[in-house]
């Protein structure tokens, strides 16, 4: 696959999740958006009822302040029996009971006249008519009251003295109705006057449960925002908040508008609670989509380029073998050519060609499996105590050789108080080895490589420093993956399979140690390993 249609793909499916993206959070947006025009509707039907319920409360008020003992004696006429001869064979009688407390118990009123027929025969009495109370009947009847002590008093029935007692009760009631709507109307009345603290805290928290909020809230009453006259302990003025504010007496007429402000510290919490599952699994589900999108594209970038290093390694590979073939397949021709005498073939030269070029197949051969052995987890380290000055200076007497043909040269600094140490001494010494053969590939003339030790804080250190090209930044930090070669400029001679460092970090690690790079372009690397003096720790018998 190429790069070009890789990208293509990589274009399309990032539009496509955007857009993915966008419609899931358009749709979470719309839904909190109606959430919290419901939520408003509702807070604003509980304010509106709130309004209701403490203008009803100011006018009970206003009502019982008005109200004065009433003394009811006055209102309760005694039991009355009227009785009127209209003829010899006629008479009339009315009787009169109220109804109202006296004393703690209850008076029934009945009232009516009843016109009897008497027989002068027999004397018995026979109820001819039954006239109501507000019947002209009654106009001008002449009405007997007997009191106690059994005298009749003779009056007269007048439904017109019925009309102006009414009259006057009627003219009392809108007395008093005028005082109270006077109470309620007399300007700048005080806010603590017209408004109980407790009834309101009782009001709103009575219609907030009606309603089915079941968040807390704080409120305040006031006038104007900087007069506050009742709030609750946390209620603050702050632009950010989203207020729900409604005026309190909307009839007033003659008083300064005034205010109930609540808000819901959790109200932006709640609206999304309330979204429920489905809201919540489609942002989990998006996230999920995203995540996979970018695992996916990672990986199909580093396998893009682990391809282009297992290619690089293989070409690298190819020329790495083919130097050493090609050289033993010319020492064989030469033995072969039947035209040079055997004086001339110098065989002791040709055979230690042959030798050495046998000796650095393999050691690239082995170098290739050992990496794959690390890859499997299957390396087998083999511990015994090593004075690493030894082991030091017999892999510098290795490379003097090759330092002498360079003109170059390496100094040794080796001031650990304690070199002895736990090692593989095979593996530790191609650690050394490979560290010292980069710093002279990667310099360009006159190579001065300094190596040193020293003893600090129980940690045998040692440090390999070049004068060479250097590393950058960015380079620093892939040195030490598998397959990766560092770009050498105007160097052109440098071979190897990219194995190197990173067969060099790994054999660290399995030693328990650590390594770090400190390089500068132009100015050199230097690279510095740690070790702890106690190798043979249970982390390094591990892979024994």
């Amino acid at each position: 696959m190429s790069r070009r249609f890789l990208w293509i793909i990589v274009v399309f499916m990032s539009c496509a999740m955007i857009g993915l993206i966008i419609v899931q959070i358009y749709w979470i947006d719309n839904a909190i958006d109606v959430k919290e025009k419901q939520f408003s509707q509702i807070v604003n039907r509980v304010l509106s009822n709130i309004v209701s319920e403490v203008q009803q409360q100011e006018t009970v008020y206003h009502i019982i302040n008005e109200i004065e003992p009433i003394d009811t004696s006055d209102h309760w006429e005694e039991y009355a029996n009227i009785r009127v001869e209209v003829s010899a064979s006629e008479y009339l009688h009315e009787y009169t009971f109220r109804q109202g407390k006296e004393d703690g118990q209850e008076k029934t009123i009945n009232q009516g006249v009843h016109i009897y027929q008497r027989s002068t025969s027999t004397g018995n009495h026979k109820d001819i008519a039954v006239i109501a109370d507000d019947s002209l009947l009654l106009e001008d009847k002449p009405r007997i009251i007997i009191d106690s002590s059994g005298i009749q008093t003779i009056t007269w029935i007048s439904p017109t003295k019925i009309r102006k007692k009414i009259q006057e009760e009627l003219v009392d009631q809108q007395f008093f109705i005028d005082n109270v709507i006077s109470r309620m109307m007399t300007p700048e009345m005080a806010l603590e006057e017209r408004i109980n603290p407790e009834i309101l805290r009782w009001i709103i928290a009575n219609e907030m449960q009606n309603s089915g909020i079941d968040l807390n809230y704080e409120y305040a009453v006031y006038k104007d925002p900087g007069d506050i006259a009742m709030k609750t302990d946390q209620f603050r003025l702050d632009n950010n908040i989203d207020y729900f504010t409604t005026e309190l007496f909307p009839r007033d007429i003659f008083n300064q508008p005034d205010y109930l402000s609540i808000y819901f510290p959790g109200k932006k919490s709640f609206i999304i609670q309330s979204l429920g599952f489905m809201a919540i699994s489609s942002m989990i589900l998006t996230i999920i989509i995203i995540l996979s999108f970018v695992t996916t594209f990672y990986i199909i970038f580093k396998q893009k380029r682990l391809s282009e290093i297992k290619n690089d390694f293989i070409n690298n590979m190819t020329h790495e073998l083919k130097t050493p073939i090609s050289t033993i397949s010319l020492a064989s021709q030469m033995l072969n050519d039947k035209s040079i005498p055997a004086k001339s073939k110098n065989l002791g030269y040709i055979s230690r060609v042959i030798a050495d070029e046998c000796k650095r197949l393999e050691y690239q051969v082995e170098k290739v499996l050992q990496m794959a052995i690390f890859d499997r987890g299957k390396i087998k380290l083999k511990f015994r105590q090593v004075d690493v000055h030894d082991l030091i200076q017999g892999v510098v007497n290795n490379f003097s050789i090759q330092m002498d043909k360079n003109g170059g040269q390496i100094h040794e600094k080796l001031d650990a108080s304690n070199p002895l140490i736990m090692l593989d001494t095979v593996h530790f010494t191609n650690v050394i080895s490979n560290l010292i053969d980069n710093a002279i590939k990667y310099s360009k003339e006159n190579p001065e490589i300094y190596v040193s030790t020293e003893y600090k804080n129980g940690r045998l250190l040692i440090q390999i420093k070049d004068n060479g090209i250097g590393i950058s930044k960015e380079d620093q930090k892939k040195i030490f993956e598998k397959f990766y070669r560092v770009p050498t400029g105007n160097i052109h001679n440098v071979k190897g399979f990219g194995l190197g460092l990173s067969y060099v970090k790994k054999i660290i690690d399995a030693h328990g140690g650590d390594i770090r790079i400190r390089s500068e372009l132009n100015k050199g690397t230097e690279f510095e390993i740690g070790l702890p003096c106690n190798s043979n720790s249970k982390k390094n018998r591990d892979h024994e």
